[in-house]
């Protein structure tokens, strides 16, 4: 069989390297835009009620955690990078296709956690091959991940408007054509590319346990799971919260697009606003939203103030990957970028978000609208462990 990457269309068409990273996260982003706000009302639309919702989005978020623990290690060099991009996303696209003809309970658990499995993991690998670049080439991350939360916008808009007019099962449908475009983008071929800055021949399970024991990436991780975890409830359940105090299917889909604007300002200015912070500062200013945002979600049902929200998603969201980023890349040695960036997706974006999901179905149903205002808590738990990392900094120099 021939790779896919040999096909005549990827060489033929050969963007630089910021036009392909920044192609690449269009196509997954706008299919992310439509699989993560909606996923929860197609499940609905199946029969299911919010506390079996929950524990599946629960277990989703674990298989995200076993497709980026099992998946990542196997990129062990650069140049497995684009070929594993495209290999998963072929995959996402026939695991999703199956729920059109297999149909009962069972198949739906099961392709919707293998569709979560290889999905998720298609985000660490752009992020890997961005921070590749950010080293190599001075790549401006955030000005090319920008291009990906207007994908994002683009796609939760549409979707919201489209679902006024048509069935839940738009959902299904526009999430294949999604992931059919982003596998097709992502054949294209970059003019530069990825190499490797140090020897990486040693195996990769032992490459990522080895740098999860170290000190900095146990605070690095823990600091993240708590940011980024924070999220669980907003990503489980905003949207059945939004509809249950009456809020429209459209205004729905616009409160999850403001969020994402105000997450480009970030993005596209971050490296300038942010230029002379360290990630340390960074993943400080953005627990601090944290637990502003999530107070105010949980604690009113006004629009603007929902509104108002929503745009802490920069600081949030936005800037917690920001510093992210900037510590695989400018802080953290070079030949733990892809150990670091997996580790990264997979207990902070994942595992964390996964059991703090499972929290959240466990008290969104007795709770309400304060399950947020526990996410809210767990923000505030990171602030003391930064504090103390800045001074430690302080001392040691």
């Amino acid at each position: 069989m021939r790779p896919l990457s040999s096909i005549r269309f990827g060489k033929v068409i050969k963007p630089k390297a910021a036009s392909w990273i920044s192609l690449y996260f269009s196509g997954l982003f706008f299919a992310w835009g439509v699989f993560l706000p909606f996923w929860a009302l197609w499940l609905e639309s199946e029969g299911l009620d919010p506390s079996q919702i929950g524990l599946l989005l629960g277990f989703s978020m674990l298989a995200r955690f076993m497709g980026n623990m099992l998946l990542m290690p196997r990129i062990k060099s650069a140049k497995h990078l684009l070929p594993g991009i495209r290999w998963v996303s072929f995959a996402s696209i026939l695991v999703v296709s199956g729920l059109c003809w297999l149909e009962g309970y069972f198949w739906l658990t099961v392709l919707t956690l293998a569709a979560n499995f290889f999905i998720a993991t298609l985000i660490p690998l752009g992020d890997a091959v961005a921070t590749k670049w950010v080293s190599q080439l001075r790549l401006d991350y955030g000005r090319v991940r920008v291009f990906g939360s207007i994908a994002f916008i683009v796609s939760s808009t549409l979707l919201g408007i489209g679902l006024t007019y048509y069935s839940h099962s738009l959902i299904l449908y526009a999430t294949i054509g999604s992931l059919v475009l982003m596998w097709g983008l992502s054949l294209l071929t970059p003019a530069s590319p990825l190499v490797d800055e140090t020897s990486e021949n040693e195996p990769a399970n032992h490459r990522l346990w080895a740098v999860l024991k170290q000190k900095n990436t146990l605070l690095f991780i823990t600091v993240t799971a708590l940011i980024q975890g924070s999220h669980a409830a907003y990503y489980a359940y905003s949207t059945l919260y939004w509809k249950s105090i009456g809020y429209a299917e459209s205004t729905i889909g616009y409160l999850w697009s403001i969020g994402v604007v105000f997450e480009m300002s970030i993005l596209i200015f971050g490296s300038k606003w942010f230029k002379h912070w360290n990630a340390n500062k960074m993943f400080l200013l953005a627990a601090i939203g944290g637990v502003l945002r999530w107070g105010i979600f949980g604690s009113t049902e006004i629009l603007p103030l929902m509104m108002l929200s929503q745009g802490m998603h920069a600081l949030t969201f936005a800037l917690t990957q920001l510093a992210a980023i900037k510590y695989i890349a400018s802080e953290a040695p070079s030949s733990q970028a892809i150990p670091l960036q997996a580790l990264y997706s997979a207990i902070a974006l994942n595992m964390g978000t996964a059991l703090l999901t499972f929290l959240s179905s466990a008290l969104y149903e007795p709770m309400g609208s304060g399950v947020f205002l526990i996410m809210g808590g767990l923000s505030a738990l990171a602030i003391p462990l930064l504090l103390l990392n800045a001074r430690s900094a302080n001392v040691n120099r």
